[in-house]
């Protein structure tokens, strides 16, 4: 992975969190992501998070809907340094309750 890292000017992965009643990054369409969204472990170890200095581009969060049907929240890190991707962990996802489920998508890492 250094040696792409290296050779690479720009980096980008797209991560997809399918949702049935369960919020994963804001709890209502009007707030922004809360202290209870998930964070995102970089390869380099920096952890990327809502309102931090690296924030993933959230093109879709439909997922704070809870109307017994399933969403999406899609993801975009598209990033000039490289050595964060891939995305090595998934942190502080949601406890599921009866009726609550979701499932990752995870992209490849695609090097520039």
């Amino acid at each position: 992975m250094n040696f792409v890292h290296l050779l690479s000017s720009e980096a980008v992965q797209h991560i997809i969190i399918h949702c049935l009643n369960v919020p994963v990054w804001k709890s209502n369409a009007s707030e922004p992501a809360s202290q209870k969204s998930v964070l995102f472990k970089a390869w380099n170890g920096q952890v990327i998070e809502a309102g931090g200095a690296v924030e993933p581009k959230v093109l879709q969060d439909d997922c704070w809907l809870k109307d017994g049907r399933w969403h999406q929240t899609h993801f975009v890190f598209r990033t000039q340094e490289p050595s964060l991707l891939p995305i090595v962990n998934v942190y502080n996802l949601p406890n599921t309750k009866t009726g609550s489920r979701y499932h990752l998508e995870v992209g490849p890492a695609c090097f520039l």
